[in-house]
């Protein structure tokens, strides 16, 4: 029997599916990610080195908890955040072949797979967003746009950090709490804002990934009218919004059908509310589609691979591994 493998190696967490020749899922593994959105470590070889071993063992754990062999795996397919180039790209397939022994390995960047988790179709473009924020164009030949520089408010620390610390700094300076305000020193266990904000050593805090437990606290609290969560959710709809229309207008494709498929943990739970910001930001744009991902990302790497060697997946097994989006 041959296996073939699809892993999704993000900042918040790393998980893996296990499927066999004949479409069927057989195993699922999640576990701790390594943060992948510090730009300060992420081309450090200290940093390639911990995340590439970190997938290594948890493929070996897997393998073995179902008495399968390492030589058994016919295929890999990685998505991955840091792969933003083709060397990068060539340095993860070559030492992951390295470490497994897997001959048929193939590495995209996270979002490529964000698009091949919402739609069978050649991708025109996709949008994909997660712990940090990502945007890249695609065509049909799979080249790809990275635009994640041109987001107003992009900063390397990722997302949920952003929206902590716009809460502290907002919350300073009203003079009235607000249920952000309360959810700020609940989540950084200090009794005032300032305190939580010294903590973080005034917005240098290097380690940010406990912070993207923070984002549906401001999704919780925008569903509830509170000011400070209304106005970070709009400024980073607009800011999603004006990179992708620059987007569109270098590359020319304004007058030609564009999909974007919205996938990542910011779109989970209640991000349905961030969706609906994007979507009234760039509701004039005629020719542009926007859709959610049906899957979870680690589903499409292994319809990836699937595809890559002319494999049916078989979907009712995908379901019975609970694989499919709950957004509400």
């Amino acid at each position: 029997m041959r296996y073939f493998v699809g892993v999704d190696q993000g900042g918040s967490k790393t998980e893996i599916l296990l499927g066999d020749e004949n479409g069927l899922i057989v195993d699922k593994l999640s576990g701790f990610g390594y943060s992948a959105f510090i730009q300060d470590i992420k081309d450090s070889s200290e940093f390639a080195v911990r995340y590439l071993g970190q997938q290594v063992d948890y493929l070996k754990d897997l393998l073995q908890r179902n008495g399968i062999e390492m030589p058994d795996v016919y295929a890999l397919t990685a998505c991955m955040a840091t792969v933003d180039s083709d060397d990068i790209k060539k340095y993860y397939e070559d030492n992951l072949r390295l470490r497994t022994s897997i001959e048929n390995i193939k590495v995209y960047n996270d979002m490529y797979g964000a698009w091949r988790a919402g739609t069978n179709r050649l991708p025109s473009g996709v949008l994909g967003v997660g712990t940090g924020a990502g945007i890249w164009l695609f065509d049909e030949n799979g080249k790809a746009f990275n635009l994640s520089g041109r987001i107003n408010y992009q900063a390397a620390l990722g997302l949920g950090y952003r929206a902590f610390l716009h809460a502290c700094m907002s919350a300073q300076y009203l003079i009235e709490p607000t249920i952000l305000s309360e959810r700020i020193c609940e989540f950084a266990q200090t009794p005032t804002i300032a305190e939580a904000l010294k903590k973080t050593n005034n917005g240098w805090d290097v380690n940010a990934l406990p912070y993207q437990h923070f984002v549906p606290f401001v999704y919780e609290a925008m569903l509830l009218k509170d000011r400070v969560a209304e106005d970070f959710v709009n400024q980073t709809g607009k800011g999603f919004a004006d990179c992708i229309r620059e987007g569109i207008r270098e590359l020319g494709w304004e007058n030609r059908e564009v999909h974007f498929v919205m996938n990542g943990g910011s779109f989970k739970g209640k991000g349905f509310v961030l969706e609906k910001v994007i979507r009234e930001y760039l509701s004039d744009l005629d020719n542009l589609i926007l859709f959610q991902s049906e899957y979870e990302p680690v589903a499409g790497a292994l319809l990836l691979s699937y595809d890559n060697y002319g494999i049916s997946p078989d979907y009712h097994s995908f379901m019975r591994f609970k694989l499919r989006r709950n957004l509400h």
